[in-house]
């Protein structure tokens, strides 16, 4: 009597968890993709009016910033700066001022510095526009610089990463914009 217990009592946790692992890999609820794509835009018009409104003049940005949507993963966009002013070459255009090789870098440095804050920002104040994402999936904006020398061109990738769930704790107002950028994944190489 007590092993055909035992055995019913084994036989029940093998159901309940052999239960649990396949609703764990039950697909996900599909996002509208329609939605999601409307709000891809929306995210790539304010992504790139920041961009536009931070590197105007010499900067530029390369390309303006395209977004796709990753089923399981979330959206991902990318984009490039120029950390280098752009010179205009021609008969009328006054020659560029010498300036160290020093200061350059320094320039190229705050540049660098200011696309990554201001994809934090954009992230952490817009991301609303991708509430149709589904919560287990993330946003990441992918940057490329470069930086052309004389002799060489420098070339840089920085990587910052939100899930949605962080997402909607900054929308949600529970997380401040500083708490919130701590928070992010970043990966700079």
């Amino acid at each position: 009597m007590m092993r055909n217990r035992k055995l019913q009592v084994v036989f029940f946790l093998g159901i309940v968890f052999c239960g649990a692992g396949l609703a764990s890999n039950s697909p996900q609820a599909k996002p509208n993709l329609p939605q999601v794509r409307k709000g891809i835009e929306l995210f790539e018009s304010e992504l790139n009016q920041s961009l536009t409104q931070a590197f105007g003049g010499p900067y530029e940005t390369l390309d303006r910033a395209r977004g796709a949507y990753l089923p399981g993963y979330g959206v991902v966009f990318t984009f490039e700066v120029s950390l280098t002013p752009l010179q205009r070459l021609g008969p009328f255009s006054s020659p560029p001022a010498p300036k160290s090789e020093q200061a350059e870098r320094e320039d190229e440095t705050r540049r660098h510095d200011k696309a990554k804050s201001v994809a934090e920002d954009v992230l952490g104040n817009y991301s609303q526009a991708l509430a149709d994402l589904p919560s287990e999936e993330s946003v990441t904006i992918v940057i490329y610089t470069v930086a052309a020398h004389p002799s060489k061109v420098d070339r840089s990738t920085i990587v910052i990463s939100a899930d949605k769930k962080l997402l909607d704790a900054r929308l949600g107002r529970s997380l401040d914009q500083a708490h919130f950028v701590q928070k992010l994944s970043v990966t700079e190489y």
